[in-house]
């Protein structure tokens, strides 16, 4: 049976995280439909690669540190017709991958599709964080990647996958060009669960602006201001 869906996971020391985030995935409800989990290695010196390993996924390294390259070798390599991406600190739902694919199928003009996030544990930043990338973002702009978005691979390739420029954001480059080639959809009803470790004190509110400075760049000047994310591990 030919692999109808990919799964991309970058990760760089993820240790703590990155075994809840893959057991969700192994306990997708997909049935006999079959799917493949790519994790990335983006330069790890923990135990993030004997975890992988052990849970029997596809492992790849990329040597270069940056999680959008991370990500663009991990579609390279996915052989899914369908490329789906969440972070290795985020846990999905049981019915994830079905609710992307069932969306797929029923909507052939889809191009991209978003899903919710739900930031633990919360706190009053990560709640506005939640709520500008989920109803600002994905609502209203139906456009965010964020831990929760898939693609179609013909389409990623159509545009030219995710660029070298951009690392800070990717995701939204990505959504933005994509929006172009068909409809974008997002789902509410198909949220991940993922770490709010990036949306604490004054760190997390510089967090937050680089984010909306990023935005505003792409939307205008199809660039970003800010390259490189700050590495912050639980």
């Amino acid at each position: 049976m030919s692999i109808m869906i990919s799964v991309v996971i970058p990760a760089y020391n993820e240790e703590k995280l990155i075994n809840a985030c893959l057991e969700s995935l192994k306990n997708q409800n997909f049935g006999s439909r079959n799917y493949e989990v790519i994790v990335v290695d983006n330069k790890s010196t923990d135990g993030t690669l004997m975890i992988a390993k052990d849970l029997n996924v596809k492992l790849i390294s990329e040597p270069r540190k940056g999680v959008s390259f991370a990500v663009r070798k991990g579609f390279s390599e996915a052989a899914g017709e369908i490329v789906a991406t969440t972070d290795a600190d985020t846990k999905v739902n049981p019915d994830w991958i079905s609710n992307i694919y069932n969306t797929f199928i029923s909507n052939p003009e889809a191009v991209i599709i978003g899903g919710k996030l739900i930031f633990y544990p919360r706190n009053l930043l990560s709640r506005f964080a939640g709520f500008f990338l989920n109803y600002i973002g994905g609502v209203i702009l139906k456009t965010t990647g964020c831990s929760n978005f898939a693609i179609r691979k013909r389409i990623y390739l159509k545009i030219g996958g995710i660029r070298q420029d951009i690392n800070f954001n990717f995701d939204t480059d990505l959504c933005f060009r994509a929006k172009k080639e068909g409809k974008s959809i997002f789902l509410l009803n198909n949220p991940v669960v993922s770490s709010s470790r990036h949306y604490r004190g004054i760190e997390g509110i510089k967090y937050c602006l680089r984010i909306a400075v990023n935005s505003l760049a792409l939307m205008i000047f199809k660039r970003t201001l800010f390259f490189d994310m700050v590495d912050i591990r639980d």
